[in-house]
């Protein structure tokens, strides 16, 4: 299932654009007919690391349509370079706020309730 977080994080460039993350948004509920590029910034599943970077154009993999394949969208960028500096900006704000780096301590920030 693919969760958008209420914590979302975008980059420069999505900023100035809020009709593309809508597009962006649109699209994933249809992915057959993903057509353009984007990058999504998840929490890591895998319990070791922190985040994942996928390329939007990835999510109709058959991994992403499993039940129990659970994505947490935390960050939209426009493309990787951007999708790097954002996951940067991403961990400081998150060390100043002090919240622990940990996936447990991620977990619990992007709970959304």
């Amino acid at each position: 299932m693919i969760e958008w977080s209420k914590k979302l994080f975008l980059s420069d460039s999505i900023k100035e654009k809020p009709k593309r993350l809508r597009k962006i948004r649109k699209k994933l509920e249809k992915p057959d007919k993903l057509r353009f590029g984007a990058f999504l910034i998840t929490l890591n599943s895998n319990g070791s690391d922190l985040f994942d970077i996928y390329n939007i154009l990835m999510f109709p993999a058959k991994h992403f349509k499993k039940e129990n394949a659970d994505v947490k969208i935390i960050g939209v960028a426009k493309n990787a370079d951007d999708a790097k500096e954002l996951t940067g900006g991403i961990v400081l704000k998150l060390m100043k706020e002090g919240v622990s780096l940990t996936p447990d301590g991620l977990k619990g920030f992007f709970k959304d309730t």
